[in-house]
């Protein structure tokens, strides 16, 4: 009866503990809004199930204050069941809204590269699927708006944009947006 009451009252103070860990780790590694591990799961399901080739998973929280940091998702599947393959991935500013509606994307691209951490390529075992993780951190002097972003993924180099790479090296592309509030 005694170890009974003992599991129980672990498993209640563990679960009390997750929360709190969870926030602890987060404050450790940097990173304020995290892709859950379901979220990927579920990406790399979608992907899998409806015949999507890209896809990404984001965090819950889209509008964020200056200096946090969120860490995305990119699922890649490969659709070539005889083969493994190398994919090229660029994520670039496509489009600006909010207070920034009317900028030019291009002007603030060297600025906004900075902000991102990603591999550029991804090797992906035949008819398998992966993800990589995307890290975004804005500059703590980031203008607020609205950043919309496109993930491109080509099965060869060079990978810039959806409008300069030719169609027939686009393997997907999928999008994601995240609003910046002012102080």
């Amino acid at each position: 009866m005694g170890f009974i009451i003992t599991v129980v009252f672990a498993v209640v103070l563990l679960t009390l503990a997750l929360p709190w860990l969870t926030d602890f780790m987060s404050q450790i590694s940097g990173v304020t809004h995290q892709v859950t591990d379901l979220a990927r799961s579920e990406l790399l399901q979608e992907i899998a199930q409806a015949g999507t080739t890209v896809g990404i998973a984001a965090p819950p929280v889209t509008t964020w204050k200056r200096g946090e940091t969120g860490a995305f998702a990119i699922g890649i599947k490969n659709k070539y069941t005889d083969q493994g393959k190398t994919f090229y991935v660029n994520v670039y500013l496509n489009q600006l809204g909010g207070a920034l509606a009317g900028q030019s994307p291009s002007s603030m691209q060297a600025e906004i590269s900075k902000w991102l951490t990603y591999a550029p390529s991804e090797f992906v075992n035949a008819g398998g699927s992966k993800s990589s993780q995307l890290i975004l951190q804005p500059a703590s002097g980031a203008s607020a708006g609205i950043y919309q972003f496109r993930v491109l993924v080509c099965e060869s180099d060079p990978c810039t944009t959806l409008e300069a790479t030719p169609e027939a090296n686009i393997y997907g592309t999928e999008s994601f947006a995240i609003e910046i509030e002012a102080f």
